[in-house]
């Protein structure tokens, strides 16, 4: 077992310590699919006004008395604009359509609740919600954010789609050395939830990339603290009479691990641009940090996997360690878009 693996999300290197942001849905991965035209839109495909999902800030801090870090105050946009609101509730432009979460008894996390369809709004087109927190430690403060993109399109035949949704409150994030959380995943068919005659197979992505979970065919996955380190993804196929129907991915981050990943990357936003006289690379020069030192813990090389947004493999070199790594614009172009970098460091 490696002593620390990471996938790149948005890293903020701060004075105080080592922070990292994602968010994360426990209703799985959030999209929108519209029948109709334009002017007349038929039906919304899954329809927000009933499933109401929820985007959680979870920010994790390398000091190991933190373990998940709880913002002072955070600032929620929808593409590029600030919400305003009136008390929970979102005002103004975004009138009736979020409503604040705050942490609250167990349940330890920033948030926002999306209470109507959002097709029109975004213009029918994909949408990105970021959420920009500061957080405080002693007498210094900084600001982390994170952004989660919500694919909107129009409705194509009879189409499948798979998501892992989180089968418990846990929202994918394990919280203490003997703790657990569940993964369960869903299946639809234009919309509707599909529940006989489905057959499930597991995966976890190792250093060489995806590893069958022998014995692990249920439509729900228990993730132990012991089975990974620091952050760990796994993936569902789903498969219909025999036939496969759909596959998703999904993160499980450990806050009780006592090492991390400072990934080191250059330039800090990790930004590649289509323009090409724009940034072209980023390269990452990780060590590997104790929490509560903010130091390097182990001297060792890391295992570097890219893929797409479906967990296609985008370099062949998965498997031979370095100290450092260049993503490139061609990785993005042959990506079509973002590319996930999950860096694993050698045993």
């Amino acid at each position: 077992m490696s002593s620390a693996s990471t996938t790149r999300t948005i890293k903020f290197i701060s004075k105080a310590g080592t922070y990292t942001a994602v968010i994360m849905s426990p209703n799985g991965d959030l999209y929108q699919e519209w029948d109709g035209t334009q002017q007349d839109v038929t039906a919304i495909r899954p329809d927000y006004q009933t499933l109401q999902p929820i985007l959680y800030f979870v920010c994790t801090s390398s000091r190991v008395a933190e373990g998940v870090a709880t913002p002072d105050a955070i600032d929620y946009y929808f593409n590029g604009t600030k919400i305003t609101w009136n008390g929970a509730n979102s005002s103004g432009t975004f009138a009736g359509y979020f409503q604040k979460i705050s942490p609250s008894g167990d349940q330890l996390y920033y948030g926002i609740k999306i209470l109507k369809n959002l097709v029109t709004l975004a213009g029918f087109a994909p949408c990105v919600i970021k959420m920009e927190a500061t957080i405080s430690y002693g007498t210094q403060a900084d600001t982390i954010q994170a952004s989660y993109t919500i694919p909107i399109q129009q409705a194509t035949g009879s189409s499948y789609r798979v998501t892992i949704a989180a089968g418990d409150n846990k929202n994918f994030v394990i919280t203490d050395k003997s703790g657990s959380c569940i993964l369960k995943a869903y299946a639809y068919q234009s919309g509707n939830e599909l529940t006989q005659g489905l057959t499930y197979a597991w995966e976890k992505m190792g250093a060489s990339g995806w590893e069958t979970i022998s014995g692990q065919t249920a439509r729900t996955l228990t993730v132990a603290a012991s089975s990974i380190d620091t952050y760990g993804e796994f993936r569902v196929t789903v498969y219909r009479g025999g036939t496969e129907i759909g596959k998703d991915i999904q993160g499980v981050m450990d806050a009780s691990d006592p090492f991390d990943i400072d990934p080191h990357p250059n330039p800090e936003d990790e930004a590649i641009t289509e323009d090409t006289n724009g940034n072209g690379t980023v390269v990452y020069t990780p060590v590997v940090v104790k929490r509560g030192t903010n130091t390097q813990a182990l001297s060792t090389t890391f295992y570097f996997v890219l893929k797409d947004a479906a967990g296609v493999y985008l370099n062949s070199d998965r498997t031979t360690p370095y100290a450092s790594y260049t993503v490139t614009r061609a990785h993005c172009v042959q990506a079509a878009g973002d590319v996930s970098v999950t860096i694993t460091a050698r045993d």
